[in-house]
């Protein structure tokens, strides 16, 4: 699983569009602090914050994880919290499939702890 940065391919209002990544990994998008990672066939997209502190997670492609640099928080490609200090998984935003494209709403961040069902449904299938 690799890491590549990225730029949206078009912005309106609270959407960005991204090509779907073409292999399992991370891709970033640093000025829209928008993490997609693709991973057993389905692409996510997540704030690039950890939900504990709002440091910015790193991507450790050896591990096949995301980590908190700060309090070492970690978590699996799919945003599901494994162990540190943060007691939730990551934030997920809402994305859609548009042809060979998502659509992220990063108007629609969805915590688990929240609304468990908005949180489970926010991915797309590739």
């Amino acid at each position: 699983m690799t890491l590549q940065a990225v730029q949206a391919l078009s912005m309106r209002e609270d959407e960005a569009t991204y090509p779907i990544p073409a292999a399992d990994g991370a891709t970033i998008d640093a000025d829209r602090e928008v993490i997609l990672a693709r991973y057993h066939g389905r692409v996510y997209a997540f704030s690039l914050s950890c939900p504990h502190k709002r440091a910015v997670l790193r991507w450790q492609p050896r591990e096949q994880r995301f980590q908190c640099p700060k309090h070492h928080s970690r978590y699996t490609p799919d945003g599901t919290y494994v162990s540190g200090r943060a007691t939730r998984p990551m934030d997920r935003y809402t994305i859609r499939r548009a042809g060979a494209n998502v659509v992220v709403d990063t108007g629609q961040m969805h915590k688990q702890t929240d609304d468990h069902a908005a949180w489970e449904a926010a991915f797309v299938g590739v």
